[in-house]
């Protein structure tokens, strides 16, 4: 298989370069970010969570790590969703609207419909990329001749799926895109649940971390992943396939009983700050969503299983800090201390930096290259106008 490389010096890919000090207040580091992200990340209104910039990247972002770009491109659609549902600035939900084509734009590309792709790119060959930076699920669309898009979905995406879309169609969406939401969380939570509750491929066979099946062992947290996945469903489409696949999952299954043990806490190194974060998008849907008060406390006493490592956790990771806007959110407890407040003003997005990439040739071998690369900022933006939203982050921050 060919990788091709193109080089240009005439223009390069980085079409914002103002970065924000780590002095700057909270709401200039936010806006400068979101610029940067919406300049050099924006692929047809989906995030990419890493872009490499020329000459090892091409002038558009499509080059970089992409296996993991519906987590920042739900984070930007939370993000914009909740910023309208403050601004009603008719041009912040049209941004919405647009990142959340880009995610219909992820399931037409497979030509499959309910299929999600990982991510897309406009390129009618291989890029190099697809080759170093992620394992072999790429494909060529044949649904949008000229694309390619990258596959084997995994319950992370799933989680990101169900709350980007979720907050978009609860915060943001007009009538027209409440159905387009809602349509599109059908097919693909229909496609699940037909499935026997896994997620699966274009040649059908269950994806690797795709496994929800009450018929598999599967982990504690995916439980609460689907029961969250199947609540947003019913929710958005309010047809009873969706709460009766959520009550037999309790009722026969009990789900509500597993997801008691999504959180880790011994050993203290099994701990997974990943796991933590899908944990607490699906508790933020589940329980917001949830009226019955038995599921209800079920789904609190897994919140305070995470609370009992989250109130001392360090903020080194982006995400930690939502962590307890999160629980605040839905407690009501009055939990910011100093030291959070000071974290939330400290929030920070990323480094432009310079690193060699090794990239495979026609005919064998590889070149060297360096080239500037850039990483993610959607988390903190999320983070911003979530707190916002909930009144936990001051605008004069």
């Amino acid at each position: 298989m060919f990788f091709y490389l193109t080089v240009s010096t005439d223009a390069w890919g980085q079409k914002v370069n103002v970065f924000p000090k780590k002095t700057d207040a909270l709401h200039v580091k936010v806006e400068l970010y979101d610029q940067l992200m919406r300049g050099n990340h924006w692929n047809e209104g989906a995030i990419m969570q890493h872009v490499i910039f020329p000459p090892a990247g091409l002038e558009r972002p499509i080059v970089g790590s992409q296996a993991d770009c519906l987590d920042p491109t739900s984070e930007m659609l939370a993000a914009y969703s909740h910023k309208y549902a403050l601004t009603k600035d008719p041009k912040d939900r049209d941004i919405a609207n647009q990142i959340f084509e880009a995610v219909l734009k992820l399931e037409k590309v497979t030509g499959v419909p309910g299929l999600v792709a990982r991510s897309f790119n406009q390129t009618d060959e291989p890029l190099w990329h697809e080759e170093v930076l992620w394992y072999h699920e790429w494909h060529q669309s044949t649904s949008l001749p000229g694309y390619r898009w990258l596959g084997d979905l995994s319950s992370d995406k799933f989680t990101s799926i169900c709350y980007g879309v979720g907050t978009f169609w609860e915060l943001c969406a007009d009538d027209a895109y409440k159905q387009k939401a809602a349509g599109l969380l059908d097919r693909f939570m229909g496609r699940v649940v037909d499935d026997n509750f896994k997620l699966t491929d274009l040649d059908g066979k269950m994806t690797m971390w795709g496994n929800f099946c009450p018929d598999l062992p599967h982990q504690p947290l995916n439980s609460l992943k689907m029961l969250m996945g199947l609540k947003v469903a019913h929710r958005l489409t309010g047809k009873e396939r969706y709460n009766a696949a959520y009550h037999m999952l309790i009722d026969r299954y009990h789900y509500d009983d597993e997801q008691l043990k999504a959180k880790m806490l011994f050993p203290a190194e099994w701990r997974n700050v990943g796991d933590d974060y899908h944990a607490a998008r699906s508790l933020y849907m589940l329980m917001r969503y949830e009226k019955d008060r038995n599921l209800l406390n079920k789904y609190r006493m897994s919140l305070n299983r995470h609370w009992e490592d989250w109130k001392t956790i360090d903020f080194e990771w982006e995400s930690n800090i939502w962590f307890i806007m999160v629980y605040q959110a839905l407690t009501g407890e009055e939990i910011m201390t100093e030291e959070r407040k000071k974290a939330i003003k400290d929030m920070w997005g990323f480094e432009r930096t310079t690193r060699e990439f090794k990239i495979p040739m026609k005919g064998g071998g590889t070149k060297t290259v360096k080239s500037e690369e850039e990483g993610t900022a959607a988390a903190m933006i999320r983070n911003y106008w979530f707190g916002r939203y909930y009144g936990l982050i001051d605008p004069k921050w």
